[in-house]
């Protein structure tokens, strides 16, 4: 499945370019090749889980996870050039080992990954496709809710934020009829407020402007009987 979106907007400013097109190699993930704990070829000893965030935006998100979880290396994609330019050139260099960054689409990344591998995911805002005829681009579905499934390890967190009513429902009703996912909410609290390790990103501060309000989804990965 393709996701579909816009993969570049403004012309990126010169300084910003020369940054990314020196900075970009060294995190790039290579598509071709199956994913596995080689991929981070200096990867610190101290590292204990990998995550993986499924659209990034500007990577306000990815950074501070980055930033604030030291013994955590990191599975990132997007296809939007800015947005991709912006996360690349705000990584401290110190960080660079514990980040792997794809311009490809989520679910290609998903097929590259191995099973039970993914401590903690994140699918923070994605593109609501609110017409009708495009709910098929929609990023979450039964497929990539399988792949997820088959990637992340048992009692994994996957954290899913929208602002949009008609793709919660969506969003609820595809996990609601997994097998494979546990939707953490016992009250309305668990699901309009998130937790402090949740910072905020431009994507829900542009929802909050406009009087949306967001809606932070937390599902627990259970026991896989297929993998």
């Amino acid at each position: 499945m393709k996701v579909f979106g816009r993969k570049r907007g403004y012309k990126l400013k010169s300084l910003k370019k020369k940054k990314f097109e020196k900075i970009f190699p060294k995190l790039n993930l290579d598509s071709t090749k199956k994913i596995d704990k080689n991929t981070f070829t200096n990867l610190p000893c101290n590292i204990k889980q990998i995550w993986l965030e499924i659209g990034y935006g500007n990577g306000e998100h990815l950074n501070w996870q980055l930033e604030n979880n030291p013994n955590v290396a990191f599975l990132c994609c997007d296809p939007y050039l800015n947005g991709t330019a912006n996360l690349v050139t705000s990584i401290k260099e110190e960080n660079y080992e514990r980040i792997k960054v794809s311009m490809e689409d989520g679910t290609l990344l998903l097929e590259l990954l191995p099973s039970n591998f993914i401590s903690k995911a994140f699918i923070l805002f994605p593109d609501p496709w609110p017409k009708k005829k495009h709910h098929k681009r929609r990023l979450i579905n039964s497929d990539t809710i399988k792949e997820l499934s088959r990637v992340m390890k048992t009692n994994a967190q996957l954290r899913v934020a929208t602002d949009n009513p008609s793709y919660c429902a969506w969003i609820l009703h595809y996990f609601l009829n997994s097998e494979n996912f546990i939707w953490n909410a016992d009250s309305k609290e668990d699901f309009i407020k998130k937790p402090l390790d949740w910072p905020q990103t431009r994507y829900e501060k542009k929802a909050l402007l406009k009087g949306n309000n967001p809606i932070f989804l937390i599902f627990t990965k259970k026991k896989n009987k297929h993998y």
